[in-house]
């Protein structure tokens, strides 16, 4: 198959492209023009440029495919520059599912979020399921993931973790109680690739988890341990961070946003059997593989402030 894969420049996207190609598929990656540089040449992969908002740029994309993978997405919003939920999940979705339909693409893969649903507190969660929406809306044989926190080398999410446990001071939000359920980024990548090729997924969204569910705190002091840090746990209510944070969420270097706010606030937590079961799937243990993951964010943090 030719597959185009947005989001092929990401922690996700790499590794999924890799996956693909190994298994035989013509990997076309989408990506902003200046990105090509990303994507090392060895891939062999080929090239779409262009911005996944440009319609143009979308249908020269689709052109002769087989199916769409799309990734793109982000955390963090960035409004100065148009980086925001709407435009990069709801109207990114909408452009190129809408291409795709006009090139009679036949299968689209979606990866939305754990906790995407109409009435969420999060625009992020809600734009997710907006972008749902349109997936299931465009006639196409489609299939969505919602993953939690995706862990696995060279990921953001300990690296993020390693640096708030060296603070001298770290706030614990409403006790830090909510929930997180990591998940490999192989186990998700493995069944993204099998599902172009089984038909009984589409049509079907699964929600994704690792083996283990943890607290925020918990895993917080577990991270300061595997650095060798003992900092100052301080115990704040949510309803004194909220208006802090939608005051100072506008200095880039402040190191949380009001809607990332929201999503630390709930659990992040799936029933995995279905997953696991259609995938034949092994989850891998993030107790195992943490240890790792901290000691590689704890040398790339030493390399970049060397």
């Amino acid at each position: 198959m030719k597959i185009l894969l947005t989001g092929a420049t990401g922690f996700v996207g790499k590794a999924l492209g890799d996956e693909l190609s190994s298994r035989g598929h013509v990997v076309r990656a989408f990506v902003r023009r200046k990105s090509e540089h990303k994507i090392p040449a060895m891939t062999g992969w080929e090239i779409a440029r262009g911005d996944i908002l440009d319609t143009h740029a979308c249908l020269r994309a689709v052109d002769g495919c087989d199916a769409v993978v799309h990734l793109v997405g982000i955390r963090r919003e960035n409004p100065q520059t148009g980086t925001t939920y709407e435009a990069m999940h709801t109207e990114a979705t909408f452009g190129i599912a809408d291409a795709a339909g006009r090139a009679r693409v036949g299968r689209f893969v979606y990866m939305s979020a754990l906790g995407a649903r109409e009435d969420a507190t999060s625009r992020y969660q809600r734009t997710k399921w907006e972008s749902e929406e349109i997936v299931r809306r465009s006639g196409m044989r489609w299939t969505i993931f919602r993953p939690s926190v995706i862990f696995g080398e060279g990921d953001e999410f300990h690296a993020l973790l390693a640096d708030l446990v060296q603070r001298l001071v770290v706030p614990i939000i409403d006790r830090g109680k909510s929930l997180l359920q990591p998940v490999s980024r192989e186990n998700v990548v493995t069944a993204m690739a099998d599902t172009l090729t089984m038909p009984e997924t589409q049509g079907q969204i699964y929600e994704v988890g690792g083996t283990e569910r943890i607290a925020f705190v918990d895993l917080v002091e577990r991270v300061a341990k595997l650095c060798q840090v003992w900092p100052n746990y301080v115990h704040v209510s949510s309803r004194l961070m909220k208006p802090m944070v939608k005051m100072l969420q506008r200095f880039r270097s402040f190191p949380l946003t009001y809607e990332e706010l929201l999503l630390m606030l709930e659990d992040n937590v799936a029933d995995t059997d279905l997953f696991a079961s259609t995938f034949d799937i092994t989850l891998d243990s993030y107790t195992d593989k943490m240890a790792g993951l901290v000691g590689a964010a704890l040398e790339r943090s030493e390399k970049k402030t060397a």
